[in-house]
Order: C-alpha cells, then structure tokens, then sequence
C-alpha cells in the first residue's frame, strides 16, 4: 500500500497536480480511492498550498474536502432553492419577532422545506436520511451549528450548539419537531437553551 502523494509538475502558467482522492492508494481492487490528475493556474495552486499549510494538513487532504463538500452539498444548492447570507442578517430577523411566533413558524416550514430538501437531495424519507440532513446541511455546511450526536441502545441524543440566541433555538425546535413527525412520524423530546437545541429521538420500539 502506497502512501498519498502530491506531485507538481511546472506547465507554463500552470500546475498539474497529481493527486490521491480519499488519501490512501492501493493495489486492493475493493479500494475507495482513485488517483487524479488535474491542471490548475498558478495562482489557484498557491492558494491550496497556503490554505493547507495554514490549516495543518496535507493538500491532498484539502482538496478531498473541497470536493466532498461540492458533492455533498454545493452542487445542490441552487437546486435546493437555498442561499448564503451574513449571520448578522438572521439574528437581525430573529429579534424582531417573538418566541411563540418563530416557533410556530419553524413547525411551519418544517412540514415542507425540510421534507423537499431531503427526498430531492437523499431521494428517500428515512431516520438517517433526516439526521444527515440536519448534520449536513443545516450544520456541517449551512454553518448554523455545530452537530453531536449519541446513540444508546433505544434512543439517539442529538445536540446542535448554535449563535443564534435563544429565538434561534425556539425556531430550531419548531422546525425539528415538525420535520421529524412529518416525515418519519416521530415525536422527539426537546430541551433548549439559548445557544443550543437538544433532542432525543426514541427509537420505534423504545416507543411501544
């Protein structure tokens, strides 16, 4: 087994890199990884240089990153109907509207937006499928928390710390709860504080 490498090769105002997707190759033919080649300008070449030697890792690693998030997650963004705006613009919205009502708006779009995203994006309406959705494109990349999660023998625990104040975590809970008993029929027991959400989310037979 070969360990990843990274090789540049100098043509005129570009580089071609060489590089390991996935980190690792290997001669086993059950291997997830590939090998790629790809031209880039120069001054591209230097910003994922500079990027992962600022981050500590490998650019190899880096670039991994970049591609698995535009496949997880940036390629269905103007299919999704979603958009990048400022934090400040959200808690700016949030405070100018009180609990009640921002819960009772997130129970709204819960039975619908979340529902949408995730059969278009997973094509199936499954429990993972909704917590990949929450740890992915709500946190992992839409940048609204931050995901943990704990599974116990008849119950997950899931906890999304956030900056949105405690009217972030009113609307949060709404749309969480309305998404999981819509699309999965499952009614998860919530506490929130004002910079996280907590929910456990029994399983099927646990609720028998």
């Amino acid at each position: 087994m070969a360990t990843n490498h990274h090789t540049i090769y100098y043509l005129g105002e570009y580089h071609l890199v060489d590089i390991s997707l996935g980190g690792i190759t290997s001669s086993d033919a059950r291997s997830d990884t590939t090998t790629r080649s790809f031209r880039f300008r120069l001054d591209l070449s230097k910003v994922l240089d500079d990027e992962a030697e600022r981050m500590g890792i490998s650019v190899n690693a880096l670039v991994g990153t970049i591609l698995k998030r535009y496949a997880e997650f940036t390629r269905y963004l103007s299919k999704i109907d979603m958009v990048v705006i400022n934090r400040e613009f959200i808690t700016s919205l949030l405070e100018s509207h009180d609990e009640q009502s921002l819960y009772t708006l997130g129970l709204k779009l819960g039975e619908t937006v979340a529902r949408d995203t995730i059969l278009f994006w997973k094509k199936e309406l499954t429990e993972r499928s909704v917590l990949e959705y929450i740890e992915k494109i709500i946190c992992r990349y839409g940048h609204l928390g931050t995901y943990d999660e704990v599974s116990q023998a008849d119950n997950r625990i899931i906890v999304i710390r956030h900056r949105l104040g405690r009217k972030g975590s009113k609307f949060f809970e709404g749309y969480l709860r309305s998404a999981l008993k819509s699309i999965i029929d499952r009614d998860a027991v919530f506490e929130v504080t004002d910079s996280s959400v907590k929910f456990d989310l029994r399983s099927e037979l646990a609720t028998l």
